[in-house]
């Protein structure tokens, strides 16, 4: 039941990435429910928005990727909550994780404890299992 977050997002729909054969194998397991629980926290989509603006995408194409992955079967979405907040903030202090990294592990941590991600700030978070979607 691990969270995709934003590395995966982008390297799904953007077929020059370096890891989008890894992310399309990752989400067509998704939705052919051989990985079971898969969410994205909606911190993720908030960063991919935010990330494609600053990049010259209209705000039409960042609402149909975003509508498009919420369709993706089997792929859930994980609120942005106040827990996650304070959560993320204490990720913060610990361990020095980037804003938007620390909301994403701070999910992570209060669903099931596991990322799909080759992001390596993750590996040093204690606690969280981490796991390289070239080899899930």
């Amino acid at each position: 039941m691990p969270v995709i977050e934003l590395d995966m997002l982008v390297a799904y729909v953007n077929s020059s990435d370096r890891l989008h054969g890894a992310a399309v194998r990752v989400f067509e397991r998704v939705i052919k429910g051989e990985l079971e629980g898969v969410a994205v926290p909606t911190s993720a989509y908030l960063e991919y928005g935010l990330v494609l603006r600053s990049r010259g995408y209209s705000e039409k194409d960042v609402l149909e990727d975003i509508e498009g992955f919420r369709e993706l079967r089997n792929l859930g979405e994980l609120p942005l909550t106040s827990k996650v907040l304070v959560r993320a903030a204490r990720l913060r202090v610990d361990y020095g994780l980037t804003f938007f990294d620390s909301l994403h592990a701070a999910s992570a941590l209060l669903y099931d404890g596991t990322i799909i991600s080759v992001d390596k700030a993750y590996r040093k978070v204690q606690g969280l299992r981490v796991l390289d979607p070239r080899y899930v």
